[in-house]
Formats: C-alpha cells, structure tokens, sequence
C-alpha cells in the first residue's frame, strides 16, 4: 500500500519525525522506525505531543501550522 504524506517535520534533535499523511499524524522514531499514531487532526497530534512533554521538539509544528 503506498502512502501519501503532505507534510513533514523532523524534531529539534532528529530523533523523532511528525508526517501527516492518509488523514493521520503519525511520530516516528527515526532509529528505530516504529511509527505511533498521535491524532487525526492537527489539534489532537498537539495535544497528545503536549501528553507526551514532546512538544518543545517540535516548534514550528506546534506554532505555524494550521491544516
């Protein structure tokens, strides 16, 4: 099955990537590849890396982007 992903961010320190893509928000861990679903929004991705204490990796993510 291919994926289509719109956006992209890549955390603070590149350990951890945000895609948006199939009307999901998904956290990827860049070592590892394990991919966790944060949302289906843009608001609930932000709450739940706020939950997870991983919103300051993200700024532009969490201050710029309106879906």
């Amino acid at each position: 099955m291919v994926e289509e992903s719109g956006h992209f961010w890549m955390s603070m320190d590149s350990s951890e990537q945000l895609v948006i893509g199939n009307g999901e928000v998904l956290l990827i861990n860049s070592k590892t590849g394990e991919s966790t679903r944060i949302g289906n929004t843009v608001d609930e991705a932000r709450t739940k890396l706020k939950e997870l204490s991983k919103d300051e990796f993200f700024p532009d993510f969490m201050t710029d982007y309106n879906f």
